[in-house]
């Protein structure tokens, strides 16, 4: 089945607001005031087999090889067996949600991908949000809303610095990668896949 990402309008907006209330409260906050990593990343056409030649980085412990160190999480566990037959993945099971360690963005980082397996739940979805503070207050906007079958399947290019509204004079701002199913499903994610956009 073809993953399905619903488009952001007026139902989307009343339903992110909405639903950002009870995320803020069933899930771990947003580590904001975390560091940004220092040094370079590397750079490689990771995705090249599944027909996409862009460049890519590995966000910092999606692979869950050595544990979930920088991830909030809320009913997620790795497990074993995970995307391209790598040893892991994050398990996040129903009310659960994963949130990623702190990114920072730029308008060089316009999208970002990543694997992902329904577990259970009929007709359910995994839905994938940015989080970040802005002079204090948290923010939150929905960036897709995912379908796909039992088997691992690369997610579609997501929004990132495109869906902040960053542009080139904005700078860095610091931002977790939100993943929740939806109610009465449980997934599975593995390998989050940076697009570091050069010109």
């Amino acid at each position: 089945m073809p993953y399905i990402i619903r488009p952001r309008g007026i139902r989307n907006a009343v339903a992110t607001l909405l639903g950002s209330a009870l995320l803020l409260g069933a899930a771990p906050a947003v580590s904001s005031a975390a560091e940004c990593p220092t040094g370079s990343a590397t750079i490689s056409t990771a995705l090249s087999q599944y027909g996409d030649n862009a460049l890519y980085t590995l966000l910092s412990g999606s692979s869950f090889e050595s544990g979930t160190q920088g991830w909030s999480l809320s009913n997620a566990y790795v497990v074993s067996g995970g995307a391209e037959g790598s040893s892991s993945s994050l398990q996040i099971g129903m009310g659960g949600v994963a949130v990623s360690p702190t990114v920072c963005v730029s308008a060089e980082e316009p999208t970002f991908r990543f694997f992902a397996r329904r577990v259970s739940g009929w007709h359910s979805s995994l839905n994938v949000s940015l989080r970040w503070s802005e002079h204090g207050f948290p923010r939150s906007v929905s960036v897709g809303s995912i379908n796909s079958g039992g088997s691992w399947t690369l997610s579609p290019a997501l929004e990132l610095a495109t869906a902040l509204e960053l542009s080139e004079s904005s700078g860095k701002i610091k931002v977790n990668i939100a993943f929740q199913p939806s109610w009465g499903s449980t997934w599975a994610i593995d390998d989050v896949y940076i697009d570091p956009y050069s010109r």
